[in-house]
């Protein structure tokens, strides 16, 4: 297949982000999403895979500048938590949740 003919099948297929962009639209697969995301979390115990795994909830509907006035959060925190330059505090978590409309709740194991 020469590369034009490759070209157009593939811009035929949607975009990934468009798609999971369009399918987190539902609530009953946003909170599939985040369960597995804070299932991941407990395996891993890795904070920023966590915040990178909610990034996907958080650009469906803001940009990083929105979500950071959103938050209260200062939008150069929230992009070296994304890029792994900073670990996320308790505080943080809890802005980053609370904003995408969830409780986030600390238990002793």
């Amino acid at each position: 297949m020469n590369n034009n003919k490759q070209n157009l099948l593939l811009n035929t297929f949607p975009d990934f982000d468009d798609f999971l962009h369009s399918e987190l639209q539902d609530d009953e697969l946003r909170t599939i999403w985040v369960n597995d995301a804070l299932k991941e979390y407990s395996d891993t115990k890795d904070v920023n895979q966590l915040v990178l795994r909610l990034k996907p909830l958080i650009e469906k509907d803001y940009t990083i500048c929105e979500f950071a006035k959103k938050t209260g959060i200062h939008r150069v925190t929230l992009y070296k938590i994304f890029s792994y330059k900073i670990v996320p505090s308790v505080d943080i978590l809890n802005k980053i949740f609370s904003a995408l409309g969830y409780n986030l709740t600390l238990s002793i194991a």
